[in-house]
């Protein structure tokens, strides 16, 4: 639900009338308004949706400007996502000693990467946003049949022994859905997140992620921004994505995003953004209120 030109909602018994015409209509409406800030729908992830990430908004401008058909308008699209179901998905940079445990038991991922790039990241103190971003271009940018190579062995190689531990299932599950992608190897790198219903996470420009199944209530800015990199038949932008991210590695825990308490009934989730926030209202049974 929304009033971005590329999926505009329209008014029931409207006869065919945008919301955006509605609005414009409305007394109270400023003048000139005939918009939303945000965008508002409901996903059910069958399948693995794409790693990417969403620009800022200075970055969005510059974007539009240089490629209008792809980035189709000056504006960030920061992301709030409220699980209605059992909900998974992979949200930024795993804390970097998850990383370098990966990149010593996984031999196929550091292969892919390149002995010299993982071996700066894996030897890296303190920052190690610069080693990071190598190993990640590195991964994004290897040669097709490389990547197609190094999941084969990955998959073959996977026992019972170290499923658990390596993720198997999940890469598995990704590389039946896109055989040979090197997003395959997302996992790895990012958070795996296991969402219950009612929990959400708070995407901030900048930050990979990508959505792997169940159902979920998504708020966002009124964007349709998105840079792509893997786990896609879409058109990708890997130089632009590799060159936004913040690569800030942090805790998957980290990634849920509490909401604050309204009322009895009422929680809100305020992300820190001014386009938007999220109310979810539970009205128990034979509850009344004056107000």
């Amino acid at each position: 639900m929304g009033t971005h030109p590329n999926g505009p909602s329209t008014v029931v018994g409207g006869f065919g009338q945008t919301l955006s015409e509605w609005i414009k209509e409305q007394p109270s409406s400023k003048a000139g308004a005939d918009s939303l800030p945000f965008l508002l729908k409901v996903l059910s992830v069958n399948k693995p949706l794409s790693i990417q990430a969403h620009p800022t908004k200075s970055h969005a401008v510059e974007l539009n400007k240089q490629d209008a058909d792809t980035y189709k308008d000056p504006n960030h699209k920061p992301e709030l996502s409220v699980a209605l179901s059992p909900f998974e998905a992979l949200l930024g940079f795993r804390p970097v000693d998850q990383l370098k445990l990966f990149f010593k038991t996984v031999p196929e991922l550091s292969e892919v990467i390149g002995e010299e790039a993982v071996g700066e990241f894996s030897k890296s103190e303190g920052d190690a946003t610069d080693p990071l971003k190598t190993c990640f271009n590195n991964l994004m940018t290897a040669e097709q049949k490389k990547v197609e190579t190094a999941l084969h062995k990955l998959l073959k190689r996977a026992d019972e022994e170290t499923r658990k531990v390596q993720l198997a299932e999940l890469v598995e599950r990704l590389h039946e859905g896109y055989p040979g992608d090197v997003g395959v190897f997302g996992p790895y790198l990012f958070n795996y997140i296991q969402m219950r219903p009612g929990e959400a996470i708070y995407i901030p420009p900048n930050e990979p992620h990508a959505y792997l199944s169940g159902d979920c209530m998504e708020c966002m800015a009124c964007s349709d921004n998105v840079v792509r990199a893997g786990l896609t038949p879409k058109p990708k932008d890997v130089p632009t994505l590799v060159n936004m991210l913040t690569y800030l590695c942090e805790s998957a825990e980290s990634k849920i995003f509490s909401p604050e308490n309204e009322d009895d009934y009422t929680v809100v989730f305020r992300p820190p953004v001014e386009d938007f926030a999220l109310a979810r209202i539970n009205v128990r049974c034979r509850y009344t209120a004056n107000s």
